[in-house]
């Protein structure tokens, strides 16, 4: 997975979107970056539209020093061109500024690219975009001539939109409801927090809000790409010479059942598959437990198959069984196969994450 993949994927599993200047209210940055990243922002944009270079990489070194700590995404707006030099993980560009195709030039491969959008029309245009800002949808003075669009553009977006898009413009406490109504379960917000008294404790009342949704309204379903995204944002690959307890268990397990299988064929006890059954068995098991050990995706895969079946099989055993030691046998089994099944799920989907290039 590449740098931009991964920025993608935690772009998509982000709700809260804070947007402010160096100053938020009169404060220092820190002052209110740092407590709300604490309560739940998980993308901050850096918008200085009258500051000098040195005064945006100056306020830009705070943010990505809080964000880096929060792990969350680090925008910069209008400026592709600082975006190596102040460490952002992307910029974010109107529809009057740098194209996006060219912004993308200028950031980067790797940075991500956002666009403000305030019509249907520039909605299904934002498709270019790494993600859209939606709104504003009431009348703001941080976009002042800008006329709200209100909600309806929310519930077009929220039909229509192909990228990860976030409502924005007169989004607090007050308005959040309506705007999740409409259709939003991602919201940009400014002065509801850059000017609030207790950052902190603002934030956590916005997350939380979005995290249930509007009162007696159905929360609108997350696509399969959002929920697959949301779910590798919390992966990382396995390291060189990690093998999680679960991997290590299930390859003594095949080694143990290819040695038992071995020696039921070397003293005769075969039963009615015969000598080759049983040798061929444990071959398969031995070159399981190898696989695994290497950290093959397809030998874990085909393991977890197998105790698949062997869950099933005394699932089915113990449905019929008729004492004390079936049942006990039947459990003894099962238990422990669920167990490992269910904890190989994580390591296959681990496996599925590359190593981070370097950068």
């Amino acid at each position: 997975m590449s740098l931009l993949e991964r920025r993608r994927a935690r772009l998509a599993a982000a709700r809260l979107y804070l947007v402010c200047d160096a100053t938020p209210g009169g404060r220092p940055l820190e002052e209110v970056l740092a407590p709300a990243l604490r309560g739940g922002v998980d993308v901050f944009q850096l918008r200085c539209k009258d500051a000098t270079d040195a005064e945006i990489l100056a306020a830009a070194t705070v943010a990505r020093e809080w964000c880096e700590v929060a792990e969350a995404l680090f925008i910069i707006n209008d400026r592709p061109d600082l975006v190596a030099a102040t460490g952002a993980d992307g910029v974010h560009v109107g529809q009057d500024d740098t194209p996006v195709a060219q912004a993308r030039r200028i950031a980067g491969p790797d940075a991500l690219v956002g666009l403000s959008t305030h019509s249907p029309d520039q909605v299904d245009g934002g498709a270019v975009a790494d993600y859209i800002g939606v709104g504003p949808v009431h009348v703001t003075p941080t976009k002042p001539g800008r006329p709200a669009v209100g909600t309806d553009l929310i519930t077009y977006a929220a039909r229509n939109a192909k990228v990860p898009w976030f409502a924005i413009g007169g989004v607090d406490e007050d308005t959040i409801d309506p705007v999740m109504a409409a259709g939003a379960n991602r919201v940009a917000v400014v002065r509801a927090i850059a000017e609030a008294q207790d950052p902190e404790a603002v934030t956590r009342r916005l997350a939380h809000a979005l995290e249930i949704g509007p009162p007696g309204v159905r929360r609108p379903r997350k696509s399969a790409e959002e929920r697959t995204a949301e779910i590798q944002a919390t992966l990382e690959p396995l390291a060189p010479g990690e093998r999680p307890p679960a991997l290590v268990v299930a390859v003594a397990a095949a080694v143990a059942l290819g040695i038992v299988n071995l020696g039921l064929a070397v003293t005769g006890h075969s039963g009615k598959g015969g000598a080759g059954t049983l040798i061929v068995y444990c071959a398969l098991m031995f070159a399981a437990a190898y696989g695994m050990w290497t950290k093959r995706y397809l030998a874990v895969l085909l393991f977890q198959i197998l105790l698949a079946i062997l869950v099933v099989f005394f699932f089915l055993f113990l449905l019929r069984a008729s004492s004390v030691g079936d049942v006990a046998l039947s459990l003894a089994v099962i238990v422990p196969a669920g167990w490992l099944f269910w904890k190989l799920v994580r390591v296959l989907a681990r496996l599925q994450v590359p190593a981070p290039t370097a950068v």
